[in-house]
C-alpha cells in the first residue's frame, strides 16, 4: 500500500472504539500496521476504498485515512410465521 496519511478523526475513533489506552502517537503506528495487513474490499461513493481486517473497517480516500469502524450486526431471532398462528 502508497504512502497514507492518518487523519486525526480516524485516530481518534481507533482510540476511542479499539485502542483506548494508547497514546495518540502509538495508536496511529498500529493503524499503520493494521493497514499493511488489511484487504481490499471495494470502491465506495466517491471513490472511497474500504479495506477489511477481521471485524475492523478502514476507509481511504484520496491517500487518506478517514475513519475507522467495527462491523456490527444483531442477530435476530427467527420471525413467527403469523399465518400458523392465525388458524
Amino acid at each position: 500500500m502508497r504512502e497514507l496519511v492518518i487523519s486525526a478523526h480516524a485516530t481518534a475513533r481507533y482510540r476511542e472504539r479499539f485502542a483506548g489506552n494508547l497514546s495518540w502517537s502509538a495508536a496511529q503506528c498500529r493503524l499503520r500496521r493494521l493497514l499493511g495487513r488489511a484487504r481490499f474490499c471495494g470502491i465506495k461513493p466517491g471513490q472511497a476504498r474500504l479495506y477489511a481486517l477481521g471485524d475492523m473497517r478502514f476507509l481511504v480516500e484520496d491517500g487518506v485515512l478517514v475513519t475507522v469502524y467495527r462491523l456490527h450486526f444483531r442477530d435476530m431471532p427467527p420471525a413467527e410465521d403469523l399465518w400458523c398462528l392465525a388458524s
